[in-house]
């Protein structure tokens, strides 16, 4: 009986295994990076056809042909990652150059903090030879630098290789440099610099060349216009610039749940095109003579897809940008063929595009969660949301505006809810009360922000936009204002910690299943799935100890007495990721966090109650009373005798481990029977090009 209605459900909706799929595909993609090292294409690609083949011979039996579809995308999504980490850049710097020359040519510029974050195409860095220079560089310059997009650039520099994780479980930013081609970073010495102004050092990239200094232009035009913390939301809302965000502003976005309104995505572009197709159509329909002869909607259509092809390129063309300019674009198609266009395959479609595009996007908290609420979204507003909105016609205008209010706060709370997992894993905290926020926001950026921004870059070439930047400030300030306001009621914004990442996912799996078929029977295959989920959050340990790769930087966490024991040398940064791993709140920090300043550092902590002595130190000077006196003994910067354990220390980490492993997190043991379990960053981040541990790269 079950699996008679599977099969029956399965093949009769065969136009929903596209769908399952796509996910399928994002989870081969995600899958090979969760790999302890490459694997060969050849083997890849022999596994895509046996499984290709198998689909072909089994295509007269659903479950069979569907299982073998499933698996083939698991098996493509592998190969395109695995493709495009054969393409990166090869012969990555590996050790630090602490003073070198760097010449090379300007192709992005950004401000970040104060300073100008410079991409470069170097054409040469003494101290690597000329023909390993395959890759990109991003150099930290003076924040008052007169640098433009294609100048040539000498410069004095400290150059570092990428960075791996600080510990294991830490965000891995040296993946997304290394698929963006960049294969080192470092910062100028002061003024030690030298521009040389060239209009052709970048023949081979003139659109790249103009869309950088159109956005370089647009930067300049608004910070002549605006003043204030609205130029920085001004500028990430037209051209994803945020280096101008100040740090309070962007916290309290967070906290009020409005932080997608830094990140051009779905919002943006779509509130961007519709205001062009409903200016484009409303102009040339109050012209009788060309509306009743042509069809105006599609030129509408086609003025909207350029707007949003000219916004993609402002904007920086990042990863929520493109999934939403690929929908989009797919709703003006169909638009233009007078086909229906908003659904799940257009999701489906759109995540193909950008997964085909950059493969490690799917591993990116962007990707996830623009994917994830848009899914929800469509699914809902395409199913058990179109009778809702279909009878607007019915209505009065008070009417309408209370339906209006009332999707935009039902469309908040399935956000959050989908949502809800995934910026648990990633963030360590949930704001509820963003729905309340964006019932304020939302219009607010509809009816008044971004049309002004239509205005304005409409008026940019004509020296006009002062006007229309000075009419959308107000706008702005409303929005900043909203999110200081909710920001600061500390109670609605709930704070996670422990979460693991295969119960997530599987989560996640489960939800995306079950909203793509909407029928109990195959809501049963995922019961297994969800007992999985429960199994493995269950069995989820977060280490207590992490010690940084960096040599420097440690934390160490009493669950017990529910404090954090940090080095007083640990920057802002990495404090606030420690922080919300073991769920600290700012407010609670002067009361839960105690900065050590003593070298060596002796702290007690017990994990259920079973003590634990541990000493830290950068240098030990007297080892031996150390490993008479400790059961964990850390040593940052030199080795320590390989008769340390034998004295008493159940553990030691030492230089020779950090150098060589990273660095290393360890659970603190329950018993005297159990002892600490040690995990490395080399053992979790496994061996990829872009890990650089001990001057080595992987392979």
């Amino acid at each position: 009986m079950f699996f008679s209605q599977i099969n029956f459900v399965v093949t009769s909706q065969r136009n929903k295994w596209f769908l399952c799929s796509v996910i399928f595909f994002g989870l081969g993609c995600a899958g090979y990076f969760l790999l302890p090292a490459r694997v060969d294409l050849t083997q890849i690609g022999v596994a895509v056809i046996l499984l290709c083949c198998g689909f072909w011979m089994s295509r007269r039996l659903a479950i069979l042909a569907f299982v073998f579809q499933l698996l083939a995308c698991l098996a493509f999504g592998t190969l395109a990652s695995a493709i495009h980490t054969e393409l990166g850049p090869r012969n990555l710097l590996t050790k630090t150059l602490y003073s070198t020359e760097v010449t090379g040519t300007i192709i992005s510029l950004e401000p970040r903090n104060g300073r100008i974050r410079a991409t470069l195409k170097p054409s040469e860095i003494v101290g690597i030879p000329n023909e390993q220079l395959d890759w990109s560089i991003r150099l930290s310059f003076l924040g008052d630098s007169d640098l433009a997009i294609g100048d040539e650039v000498k410069a004095s520099a400290r150059v570092f290789p990428l960075r791996p994780p600080s510990v294991p479980g830490d965000p891995d930013f040296a993946r997304n440099l290394y698929f963006s081609n960049i294969g080192a970073s470092g910062f100028v010495f002061g003024r030690q610099f030298e521009v040389r102004k060239s209009e052709n050092s970048l023949n081979n990239n003139v659109l790249l060349v103009g869309v950088e200094k159109a956005r370089q232009s647009i930067s300049t035009t608004i910070s002549d216009s605006m003043t204030g913390p609205e130029t920085g939301i001004a500028k990430a809302l037209i051209i994803g610039e945020r280096g101008e965000v100040t740090a309070n502003v962007a916290d309290n976005l967070r906290k009020s749940g409005l932080a997608h309104l830094l990140a051009i995505s779905g919002l943006h572009m779509g509130l961007l095109c519709g205001t062009v197709f409903f200016l484009m159509r409303f102009g040339l329909a109050a012209v009788p003579q060309i509306a009743l002869r042509n069809p105006i909607k599609k030129w509408a259509a086609m003025a909207a897809m350029l707007a949003g092809l000219v916004y993609l390129g402002l904007s920086g063309a990042t990863i929520p940008t493109q999934r939403a300019f690929v929908m989009l674009l797919v709703v003006w198609v169909a638009l233009l063929l007078d086909r229906r266009a908003i659904s799940l395959r257009l999701v489906g479609v759109a995540a193909i595009v950008v997964l085909i595009l950059r493969p490690d996007a799917v591993l990116g908290a962007s990707f996830q969660l623009s994917f994830a609420a848009v899914g929800a979204l469509v699914a809902f507003y395409d199913g058990p949301g179109r009778r809702w909105l279909d009878r607007q016609g019915m209505l009065s205008w008070y009417e309408r505006i209370g339906l209006y209010l009332g999707g935009l706060l039902l469309t908040s709370l399935i956000v959050t809810a989908v949502t809800a997992p995934i910026i648990g894993y990633h963030f360590g905290r949930i704001s509820m009360l963003g729905i309340l926020a964006n019932l304020v926001a939302i219009p607010v950026m509809a009816f008044w922000v971004m049309p002004w921004i239509v205005l304005t870059l409409a008026l940019i070439p004509f020296g006009l936009a002062g006007v229309s930047l000075a009419a959308m400030k107000p706008g702005l300030t409303v929005l900043l204002q909203t999110a200081e306001l909710v920001a600061a009621q500390d109670w609605g914004l709930w704070y996670v910690s422990g979460l693991d990442m295969l119960a997530v996912t599987l989560s996640m799996l489960a939800l995306a299943w079950m909203i793509i078929w909407r029928d109990k029977w195959m809501i049963l295959p995922m019961v297994p799935v969800l007992i999985a989920v429960i199994t493995f959050q269950a069995m989820h340990q977060e280490p207590e100890i992490l010690i940084s790769g960096d040599r420097e930087s440690w934390a160490i966490y009493d669950p017990d007495a529910g404090i954090l024991h940090t080095s007083s040398r640990l920057n802002d940064f990495q404090k606030d990721i420690w922080m919300n791993r073991f769920g600290i709140r700012p407010e609670q920090e002067q009361s839960r966090v105690h900065a050590c300043g003593d070298d060596p550092c002796r702290i007690d902590v017990s994990a259920n109650n079973f003590p634990s002595r541990i000493i830290v130190a950068s240098r030990i000077t007297n080892p031996f009373y150390a490993c008479r006196n400790a059961d964990i003994i850390v040593n940052q910067q030199t080795d320590l005798p390989n008769t340390c354990q034998a004295a008493r220390a159940r553990t030691v980490i030492d230089d020779d481990v950090l150098w060589w492993q990273g660095g290393v997190a360890v659970k603190l043991p329950a018993s005297a029977a159990n002892p600490p379990k040690i995990k490395t960053v080399r053992d979790d981040s496994g061996n990829w090009p872009w890990i650089i541990i001990g001057g080595r790269a992987g392979r």
